[in-house]
């Protein structure tokens, strides 16, 4: 575990500062068009276009990579995100966000492809899943301790866009200052949607899965929670409780699926995330500390699923296809992300706002059910 942590040490690093900045100006972004009395649906449509360039950017990374290398690629994105953040600054206006957020969005997925496949070629095969769950897990701190720069960023202020900008220039330095191992990948194999998931579709179904619940859980929990007559404070410490307890169970549960079996961990992982979805639904009647306790463990197994999916995924690839594999992931994981927030509200309106939860127990359900089916011989199976 420690010798792993040195091993990826200065990417993660680099990628928490990152975060630090790029988490808070995402929840800034909705703060100040509000503040510019933007319409509810434009707000929506800048949000879309970010996930838009994510999706984009998942297609067009891996020949980035190929081209220029994980490093210089990580360098490239990080200062470009810098200049596109203070652009922002430049005219506060809805049209002229939709096409920045966009950008943002581009820059987003690249870093993501580049930082997950360089984790993946930089860890030994046997340790990947607890890798990724290094990973998710520094990431998710960087985001939760993100948004308390919102306490004392006047939004009207540049401070925000001056801040994130800064955190972006300064995320460069940890891959700067020493020399690094440098993941052996000088060229990218074709990128094939079907062909990436012939090789393991039961992980990207996973992984298609995990955008839905994320997304819904990012997304409309905020709104379950107001519609059951929670307070405002009450929904901050809802998903407050949701996204720590994601953070409680990562490594437990990377070192379990590397020790025994990433496919039936993940089954397992499914399986009670849908469990507590039910009893979530099920149980709004019974004390606030049982059901922030049900919240914690739904977090703590839903926001696994990400992770185990993608090094299931990868466990039978050779290095050559690791790239191409992570574009095509975070692509499948963003059409997730898209088609949660779509299908979820149908769940919402027939059945009230317990829906959102029975509708993710059945996404959930839906993952154990395919990972369950007989395991075909896999493409790069040897």
């Amino acid at each position: 575990m420690i010798s792993l942590f040195k091993l990826l040490s200065f990417p993660l690093f680099s990628l928490t500062i990152f975060i630090l900045g790029t988490g808070f100006f995402s929840t800034f972004v909705s703060v100040r068009l509000d503040l510019a009395e933007t319409s509810s649906e434009m707000i929506g449509l800048i949000t879309a276009s970010f996930y838009a360039g994510i999706l984009l950017s998942s297609l067009l990374a891996p020949s980035w990579i190929a081209r220029w290398g994980h490093r210089r690629i990580w360098t490239i994105l990080l200062a470009a995100n810098s200049i596109l953040t203070l652009s922002h600054a430049l005219w506060v206006d809805a049209l002229f966000w939709v096409f920045l957020r966009f950008l943002s969005g581009v820059i987003m997925g690249g870093v993501f492809v580049v930082i997950e496949s360089w984790i993946l070629l930089l860890s030994p095969s046997a340790k990947r899943s607890l890798s990724l769950s290094l990973y998710i897990l520094m990431y998710y701190i960087a985001t939760s301790l993100g948004q308390l720069f919102l306490t004392f960023c006047d939004p009207i202020s540049l401070l925000p866009y001056c801040l994130t900008a800064g955190l972006s220039a300064l995320a460069i330095i940890p891959c700067s200052i020493r020399s690094l191992p440098t993941p052996a990948y000088t060229d990218a194999e074709g990128f094939s949607l079907l062909g990436n998931l012939r090789t393991s579709f039961k992980g990207f179904f996973g992984g298609f899965i995990s955008g839905m619940l994320l997304a819904c859980i990012y997304g409309l929990a905020p709104i379950f929670g107001q519609k059951t007559g929670l307070t405002l404070s009450e929904i901050g410490t809802m998903m407050a409780v949701i996204v720590f307890g994601g953070l409680s169970l990562q490594l437990p549960l990377g070192k379990l699926a590397d020790r025994y079996s990433r496919l039936w961990v993940m089954i397992f992982t499914c399986f009670a995330s849908a469990l507590f979805s039910i009893l979530i639904a099920f149980c709004s009647d019974i004390s606030w500390a049982l059901q922030l306790s049900f919240l914690w463990l739904f977090g703590g197994f839903s926001f696994a699923l990400y992770p185990l999916s993608m090094s299931f995924t990868c466990e039978k690839i050779p290095d050559s296809q690791i790239v191409s594999v992570a574009g095509g992931f975070n692509l499948v994981y963003g059409l997730g992300a898209v088609a949660g927030p779509l299908l979820s509200p149908l769940f919402m309106s027939y059945l009230g706002p317990h829906g959102l939860f029975y509708f993710i127990a059945l996404t959930c359900l839906s993952v154990c059910f395919v990972g369950s089916l007989p395991q075909r011989k896999e493409a790069y199976d040897s």
